[in-house]
């Protein structure tokens, strides 16, 4: 059966971009204008992609295999929330006040890059994780994340996951953040303290901290984290006394 002349113009007008192993080149993705997106095994050179929403439209750019590289590219104010960004690879690239909240980065590696301004709901994975680890294109066993810069960054609730090097990246150095070493070790010291020491009233939301916190930093011997953040169901106080017994004990 033939479509119908309605039909078939709509599809007529469509403007398609389908690329495969292709370098572009300082493209400005926000005078972009199409409605179907096709590519594999590219590389974004000095690409803007400021203030855009990343939405289904722009999700081939982060899940098409071969994996795209973006180098030098600019994401800032960008809003990524919920987007899987697949297998892609981020070289120098600016973050700065692009929301991620909800992003999925388990096999996304990022080298080089910044990121500034509220960071919240965002885990980073040294280790390829979930879907994306049973299609790796290359194959490899660990995510390449090295020398990230988050110094203008307030991690809200960024967590880093499986082995990714913290001494390779630059966290904020202020009364707000907190760095610990050995954290495991520590934590079962603080746990049987809180046990022994602390009053009822916030002796068991510690203890429910300690435990999220276990869970949450899988893989790390090293946690950088903001001293409170809403993620924590415990008061404001507790959080704090809890990352400084951490860090002192």
């Amino acid at each position: 059966m033939s479509q119908p002349d309605s039909e078939r113009r709509r599809h007529d007008d469509e403007r398609v971009v389908a690329l495969h192993r292709a370098t572009l080149t300082a493209v400005d993705f926000r005078r972009a204008r199409f409605d179907t997106f096709s590519l594999g095994g590219c590389l974004f050179e000095r690409c803007d992609f400021r203030g855009l929403r990343l939405d289904h439209k722009l999700s081939p750019l982060f899940v098409a295999l071969p994996r795209s590289v973006f180098r030098d590219c600019y994401f800032d104010g960008a809003d990524i929330r919920h987007a899987r960004l697949g297998q892609s690879r981020f070289e120098r690239c600016t973050f700065d006040d692009a929301r991620l909240d909800g992003s999925r980065t388990e096999a996304a590696e990022f080298v080089e890059c910044r990121f500034a301004g509220a960071i919240d709901g965002v885990t980073f994975h040294g280790t390829p994780w979930g879907p994306e680890q049973r299609r790796l294109d290359p194959p490899r066993k660990r995510n390449d994340f090295s020398g990230n810069d988050f110094r203008d960054a307030e991690l809200f609730d960024a967590v880093f996951l499986t082995g990714i090097d913290m001494d390779r990246q630059r966290f904020p150095e202020d009364e707000l953040h907190v760095r610990i070493e050995g954290f495991h070790r520590r934590l079962a010291k603080a746990r049987a303290q809180i046990k022994e020491q602390w009053y009822e009233r916030e002796r068991a939301p510690a203890l429910l901290m300690l435990t999220t916190l276990a869970s949450r930093w899988r893989g790390q011997d090293i946690v950088v984290a903001r001293r409170w953040t809403p993620r924590i169901k415990a008061p404001d106080r507790v959080q704090a006394r809890v990352w400084e017994l951490l860090e002192t004990i």
